[in-house]
């Protein structure tokens, strides 16, 4: 599976998936968020510097979500549940 822009990817997820597309992986802190030239260009020329701000300028028209996840891709941590016969 091809790797893809994480804002393009929870903008549009079934469509412009390019062949060969540049991406560049931005950290903030410990987290690494993976980019296309354009979301990174767009993210430098607006003077982001942490998660919480891309974050911000990723968020939807109406300001209730973010495009991108709070979760790296990688994260797969579980709970163990809310009952203690619960498995995760």
């Amino acid at each position: 599976m091809q790797q893809r822009c994480e804002v393009c990817e929870n903008f549009r997820p079934e469509g412009d998936l390019k062949p060969g597309r540049k991406l560049e992986e931005v950290s903030f802190g410990s987290r690494r968020v993976l980019l296309c030239r354009a979301h990174a260009g767009i993210a430098r020329n607006s003077g982001v510097t942490s998660f919480e701000e891309l974050r911000e300028l990723y968020t939807e028209s109406n300001g209730v979500r973010s495009y991108v996840p709070r979760r790296s891709r990688g994260d797969v941590t579980r709970s163990a549940g809310r009952r203690a016969n619960d498995h995760a």
